[in-house]
């Protein structure tokens, strides 16, 4: 890939990015209840920096932080298990072809597909694969700024994250589309407050808050008009997320501005 075309990718605007590569995308799914559809979905488009995080957000949200100990330490295997699906398919797929990358959480999987500049066939051993760079650039960069870590690691950490928190393999499948299959227990995709729900799962899944862009949108657009004067940390406590993702979805209301600076400024709403 050209190399300005990679710094656009990583760094910059979507308008920027859709005109070079306008087929760029990842579509997170999460799809338990509405098997026929989706329960919440995003469709991201922006850079592979907030691509980055937007993934990682979208993963936390559905996926329950379960109690996992390495040893005698407890670890945050849901988050180590984001990190590396994440990065892994931002950094290195095929940026040319046309095929939607797709995130998809389900009850019993989250399944991870990309293009690929495919270098074998068929599912990856942990003993006899050697890493291969797609997008050296990219990887480069991502490793610079701590999106991941040094070439061939990522699968090794998978693979042991993924037994942490599931009790199994994750499934590695080389080929035209490149797969990462991560099992899951029931538990991972349960929501506090059903009937069913085991008493150990964390008490943190917030109620009530906004499912997908379209409804947080609608719902930042609600608090202002109730409270010209709200901070986006009450926007984002309210909403379940962080105030990154408030800030960011800010940037797609163009009638919603602040005027003023700091507590002597306020919301103004052009409806």
């Amino acid at each position: 890939m050209h190399e300005n075309k990679e710094a656009i990718l990583l760094f910059g605007k979507d308008n920027s990015i859709m005109s070079v590569l306008p087929q760029h995308k990842t579509d997170a799914i999460f799809r338990v209840e509405n098997k026929d559809r989706y329960d919440d979905r995003d469709v991201v488009i922006t850079n592979l920096i907030d691509s980055y995080d937007r993934l990682i957000e979208f993963g936390q949200k559905h996926l329950n932080d379960l109690f996992v100990l390495d040893g005698i330490v407890n670890v945050n295997a849901r988050d180590r298990i984001l990190r590396e699906i994440v990065s892994n398919t931002l950094a290195h797929r095929d940026y040319s072809s046309g095929y939607p990358a797709k995130m998809i959480i389900d009850d019993e999987k989250i399944t991870v597909e990309n293009s690929n500049l495919a270098h074998g066939m068929g599912a990856l051993d942990l003993q006899k694969f050697e890493p291969f760079p797609k997008n050296p650039a990219i990887s480069k960069v991502f490793r610079e700024i701590g999106l991941a870590d040094e070439l061939g690691s990522g699968m090794r950490n998978t693979y042991k994250y993924t037994q942490l928190y599931s009790g199994q393999n994750p499934l590695f499948e080389e080929g035209d589309i490149f797969r990462t299959i991560i099992p899951l227990k029931k538990i991972a995709t349960q929501k506090v407050g059903g009937g069913n729900v085991p008493h150990d799962v964390p008490h943190s899944v917030p109620h009530d808050v906004p499912q997908g862009r379209d409804e947080l949108i609608e719902f930042i657009k609600a608090q202002v008009r109730l409270n010209n004067k709200i901070t986006r940390q009450a926007i984002a406590e309210g909403a379940g997320v962080s105030v990154k993702t408030i800030q960011r979805t800010l940037k797609e209301i163009d009638n919603l501005k602040y005027v003023g600076s700091g507590n002597s400024g306020h919301w103004e709403l052009n409806e």
